[in-house]
C-alpha cells in the first residue's frame, strides 16, 4: 500500500473501475468467499490477518473496517468510502489538516433529511426484533450510549453510507465499541433468507457511526458525497424503474403499519420511553 499518514480504503465487492492513488486504497471486501478473486487480484483483500471476510454478506463494507482495525498500522488517519461513492473533496497527505484539524475530529457524509424517522428505516431494512436487539446490545454493553442512540433513531436525520475519515487512534476506539455491539447482536439475531435482511449488521453499523460521534461530542465536518457510475454497471432504465418501485412500496407499507398491533414494539415502548414510536 505504500507509506503515508492517510489511508482511505475504497470498498469494492466486484470488478469495476475505481479511483486509486497513494491515499485511496481499493480493498476487495468479502474476498474469502468471493467468486471474483482472479479479476480483483491486484487489490488488497479483507481476508488476511485477523479478519471477518467470510461475514461480508451480513456486514457489507464493515468487513473492511474490521480488517483496518486489526491489521492496518503506522497510519495517522484512516477512512472508508466505496468504489461508487466518495467524499466530494479529494483528501491527500498534504491537505488532511485542512479537513481535520483542531476544529474537526471526523469527516462524515452530509446530513440528509427523510420524511420518516430513522427507526422506521431500520425496521424496514431488518425487522422490529432486530431493532430491539440493537438497543438491547447497547444497553447491555455501553448503557451510557443508550440515550444518544434513542435520540438519534427517533429523528429524521440520516448520516449514511458508512463513510468516514478520522484519526486512527480515534478509529481504533470506535471500532472496538462498534464490533462489541455488532458481535453481541449476532448472539440473538436470526438471519433470514431474504437478501436485504442478510445485510443487517451493515445496516446497523451505518447508524452506530454517527451515534458514537455524537455521544463523544466529536467535531464533525459534513461533506457532500459524490456518486460514481462504474463502466460495468451503468444506471440503466431498469435500475431507475426498480428504485421508483421501491419508493412506492415503501410508502404503501408505511401507511399500513399500526404500532399498537405490534407486540415487539409495545415492548420497545415500555423499555425505551424516550422513543416516540408514532411514525
Amino acid at each position: 500500500m505504500g507509506n503515508g499518514k492517510v489511508k482511505i480504503l475504497v470498498a469494492c465487492h466486484k470488478p469495476d473501475s475505481v479511483y486509486e492513488d497513494e491515499v485511496y486504497i481499493p480493498i476487495h471486501v468479502g474476498r474469502a468467499i468471493s467468486k471474483c478473486t482472479d479479476d480483483m487480484h491486484h487489490m488488497i483483500g479483507d481476508d488476511t490477518g485477523d479478519n471477518i471476510s467470510d461475514k461480508n454478506p451480513m456486514y457489507c463494507e464493515v468487513t473492511a473496517q474490521y480488517w483496518a482495525w486489526k491489521n492496518l498500522k503506522d497510519v495517522e488517519y484512516i477512512g472508508l468510502c466505496h468504489y461508487r461513492r466518495y467524499f466530494g473533496q479529494r483528501v491527500t497527505n498534504d491537505n488532511i489538516e485542512f479537513f481535520l484539524s483542531d476544529k474537526y475530529d471526523v469527516m462524515l457524509a452530509k446530513k440528509q433529511y427523510d420524511y420518516k424517522k430513522v427507526l422506521f428505516r431500520l425496521i424496514l431494512a431488518s425487522s422490529q426484533e432486530d431493532l430491539y436487539i440493537f438497543l438491547y446490545a447497547i444497553k447491555k454493553l455501553y448503557p451510557e450510549y443508550l440515550s444518544t442512540a434513542c435520540e438519534f433513531i427517533n429523528n429524521n436525520v440520516i448520516i449514511g453510507y458508512n463513510m468516514f475519515i478520522m484519526k486512527k487512534a480515534e478509529f481504533d476506539k470506535f471500532a472496538k465499541w462498534q464490533f462489541d455491539i455488532l458481535f453481541e447482536m449476532e448472539k440473538y439475531i436470526k438471519i433470514s433468507g431474504y437478501t436485504r435482511a442478510k445485510r443487517v449488521y451493515g445496516y446497523y453499523a451505518e447508524y452506530l457511526l454517527p451515534i458514537y460521534c455524537l455521544y463523544n461530542k466529536l467535531h464533525i465536518r459534513y461533506s457532500p458525497v459524490v456518486s460514481m457510475v462504474g463502466e460495468k454497471e451503468k444506471r440503466t432504465m431498469k435500475v431507475r424503474v426498480r428504485n421508483v418501485i421501491f419508493k412506492i412500496w415503501f410508502r404503501i407499507v408505511l401507511k399500513h403499519i399500526r404500532w399498537e398491533d405490534k407486540p415487539t414494539l409495545t415492548g420497545l415502548a415500555v423499555d425505551y420511553p424516550d422513543i416516540d414510536f408514532n411514525i
